[in-house]
């Protein structure tokens, strides 16, 4: 956590910060039985934690996934579930770019090509620019509408999917619209996902979707690994119809040693580090931490709010 964040929180008078590292769900459960609010990183926040704390009144994700989070445990005691909105949005709408970048213009490979004095392979490599090519964004919320916005910067034909107020967003800001993803997957050059995990954690591109992709088409995903086949989308790959994929997330984390995708040149992964910036650290700390203040003066705005209900 930032630094910015534990100030913020020190200058309460009355409140007593104590910062823990390395813990496990059971030493979790023990460091937070007498506290009145929690700033939660990845480890999981269980149902008998959640219980055993009783003086519990906030819990503020230094983040915006939850996964790890018995959600429906604070609900039933009233305990709302805060994340910190837009803060990251900037810096994983820059890595999706970036990624697409790095695939088009094959980056990995030309850096190989660089430090083994290969030079004149690069007149064998076909590299190409974002110029004039189209993205479906999955999810136009905040990260994905700072992606878009990113993308039509660089002269892409953007095309949005997602609930009725996206078509409207869509709409406003010159993209196209879609209200179901599948529809526009033969047409585009980039699919690029910004949405939360499904709560089966079934996959949202596996082998029919990634068959219906336009032929040399890229995938993206910075935002959770359980949406995407890694089976289908190693076949899809390998055949030669996919053009590659960029992954900061992987349904196992890390990769194990034996992940068929690691073997891939046309596959460009970073360690799910795409909102690992300083700015965005200083940022999420300071919103989960306001987000504490808020809660124990009873002010928390709603919009960070996973379980609005409570409220």
């Amino acid at each position: 956590m930032h630094a910015r964040g534990v100030e913020l929180l020190s200058l309460r008078d009355g409140l007593d910060v104590r910062l823990e590292q390395g813990l496990t769900p059971d030493s979790l459960a023990e460091a937070i039985k007498d506290a009145d609010a929690v700033i939660l990183r990845l480890t999981p926040l269980t149902a008998p934690a959640i219980a055993g704390a009783a003086n519990l009144k906030i819990v503020s994700r230094l983040g915006v996934g939850y996964d790890h989070v018995d959600v429906a445990a604070l609900s039933a005691r009233g305990i709302p579930l805060a994340i910190v909105g837009d803060a990251l949005a900037a810096s994983v709408a820059e890595h999706t770019v970036l990624l697409m970048l790095g695939l088009g213009r094959q980056i990995a490979v030309m850096d190989r090509y660089t430090r083994t004095g290969r030079y004149a392979e690069r007149f064998k490599s076909q590299t190409h620019e974002l110029l004039d090519k189209s993205v479906l964004i999955i999810g136009l919320g905040g990260i994905g509408g700072e992606a878009a916005k990113r993308c039509a910067a660089f002269g892409m034909r953007v095309v949005a999917c997602g609930r009725e107020a996206t078509r409207k967003e869509a709409q406003r800001l010159g993209y196209d619209y879609v209200a179901d993803f599948r529809d526009a997957l033969g047409d585009v050059d980039f699919v690029s996902l910004h949405l939360p995990a499904n709560d089966d954690g079934t996959p949202l591109l596996g082998a029919a979707e990634f068959a219906a992709m336009k032929p040399g088409a890229y995938v993206i995903n910075t935002a959770r690994g359980s949406l995407i086949d890694e089976d289908a989308l190693h076949a899809a790959l390998v055949s030669g119809h996919l053009g590659g994929a960029g992954l900061d997330v992987t349904k196992d984390e890390p990769p194990k040693d034996d992940c068929p995708l690691l073997t891939l040149d046309n596959v460009l992964f970073t360690p799910h580090n795409s909102a690992l910036t300083v700015e965005t650290g200083r940022r999420v700390a300071e919103t989960a931490a306001r987000n504490v203040l808020a809660a124990l003066d009873a002010a928390l705005d709603p919009a960070f709010v996973v379980n609005k209900d409570v409220l």
